[in-house]
C-alpha cells in the first residue's frame, strides 16, 4: 500500500476512504480541539487507545465479536467497525460535544498562520498527489512528443494534464503562504457542501472510459486544457484569498473577477464537463451535474461569508453575474 501511495499508483477514491475512516476515528479529538476545550488533550490520548482497548475488552468478555472470516469482506468490515467505533469511541464522542471548560491557548492557537497550514495539510497532500499520479503519463507521453512520434491526441492530452499538474501545484503553494481568515462560515453544511463539492468529481474517474471517436478525445482534452489553463489565471488573480471552505481572507473584485463572483467555479465547470466526455454516461453526466450543483451551493454560502466581512460586497455582487456575464 505505501509503495503505491509512493508511486501515485493508488487510486485516489482508496485514499479519500482511508482519509475518511481517520477523520471519523478521531472525530471525538477535533471536535474537543475545535470547541478549544481544556479537555482536548486527555481526550485525544483516550482517542489513541479506545481502539486497541476495544479489541483487549472484547478479546476477553467476548472473543466472538472478533471472529471473522478473512476471506469475506463484510465480516472483516465489521470487525474493523466494532473494533474502531464501539462504546469505547462512542462515549468519547459524547463527552466532546458536552459544553466544557475553555482554554485560551487553544483558541489563540486556531488564529494562528500555523493552525491554517495544519488545517489545509489534507488538501495539500491531496493536491501533491495528483501531480504524484499524473507524472507517470506525462513523461510517457513527453518521451514520444521528444521521439517525434506523438499523435495529435498525444499533444493535446499532454498539454491538458501538464496544465492540471500546473494548476494543483500552484493549488499546494497558495493552501501554503495564503492569508489568514478574517470570517468563516457557521454550521455544518457550508463545510460539508465545499467538502463534497472538492472531492465528488473524483467519482467520474472510477467509471469505465468510454469508447470515443478520435475527434471526441481530442475535444474532452481540449476541454480540460481550457479548464485548468483557466484556472490558473484565476488562481494566480485570487492568489492569498483562496480557500476551499467558505472564508473571507480579501475581497478581490479585479481581474476575471470584475466581470463574474466566481470564475474559478466557471473554469472548473470547463473541466469537469471535459472529464464527464471521457467516462460512460449517463452516470458520469450525473456525477458532473451534481458538481455543478455543489459549486453553485458552495457560491451561495461563500457569498454570505463575504457580505458579513465586507460591506461593500453586496454592491459588487449587484452588478457582477455569479458565473457568465449576462446569463447567470
Amino acid at each position: 500500500m505505501l509503495q503505491g501511495i509512493l508511486t501515485g499508483q493508488t487510486k485516489g477514491v482508496v485514499l479519500l476512504s482511508m482519509a475518511l475512516a481517520l477523520f471519523l476515528y478521531f472525530l471525538p479529538s477535533f471536535a474537543a480541539f475545535a470547541r478549544g476545550q481544556r479537555r482536548f488533550p486527555l481526550l485525544l490520548l483516550l482517542n489513541l487507545l479506545v481502539s486497541p482497548a476495544q479489541a483487549i475488552a472484547a478479546y476477553f468478555l467476548s472473543p466472538s465479536l472478533l471472529a471473522f472470516d478473512p476471506h469475506n469482506p463484510a465480516s472483516v468490515g465489521m470487525t474493523v467497525v466494532f473494533v474502531s467505533f464501539g462504546p469505547g469511541w462512542l462515549a468519547l464522542l459524547f463527552w466532546a460535544l458536552r459544553p466544557g471548560e475553555p482554554d485560551p491557548r487553544l483558541i489563540r492557537a486556531r488564529q494562528t498562520k500555523m493552525y491554517d497550514v495544519i488545517a489545509a495539510l489534507p488538501l495539500i497532500l491531496w493536491f501533491a498527489y495528483g501531480v504524484l499520479q499524473l507524472r507517470p503519463i506525462l513523461v510517457r507521453e513527453g518521451a514520444q512528443i521528444a521521439a517525434g512520434t506523438a499523435s495529435l491526441f498525444i499533444w493535446v492530452q499532454f498539454c491538458a494534464l501538464l496544465a492540471a499538474a500546473a494548476f494543483y501545484l500552484l493549488l499546494v503553494y497558495f493552501l501554503v503562504v495564503r492569508d489568514r481568515p478574517i470570517e468563516k462560515s457557521r454550521g455544518v453544511l457550508p463545510r460539508f457542501f465545499a467538502v463534497v463539492g472538492t472531492f465528488l468529481g473524483v467519482g467520474i474517474l472510477q467509471l469505465q472510459p468510454a469508447a470515443l471517436s478520435l475527434s471526441m478525445q481530442i475535444l474532452a482534452a481540449l476541454l480540460i486544457a481550457l479548464g485548468s489553463l483557466g484556472s490558473i489565471l484565476v488562481l494566480r488573480r485570487l492568489g492569498k484569498s483562496f480557500s476551499i471552505m467558505p472564508e473571507a481572507r480579501r475581497l478581490v473584485t479585479s481581474g476575471p473577477y470584475a466581470h463574474v463572483r466566481h470564475p474559478l467555479y466557471a473554469v472548473e465547470m470547463i473541466t469537469i464537463i471535459g472529464t464527464a466526455v471521457q467516462f460512460t454516461a449517463p452516470q458520469s453526466w450525473l456525477i458532473a451535474l451534481g458538481v455543478v450543483a455543489l459549486l453553485w451551493i458552495r457560491s451561495h454560502y461563500e457569498e454570505q461569508v463575504l457580505e458579513a466581512a465586507y460591506p461593500e460586497y453586496g454592491a459588487y455582487r449587484a452588478k457582477t453575474a455569479r458565473f457568465i456575464p449576462g446569463v447567470v
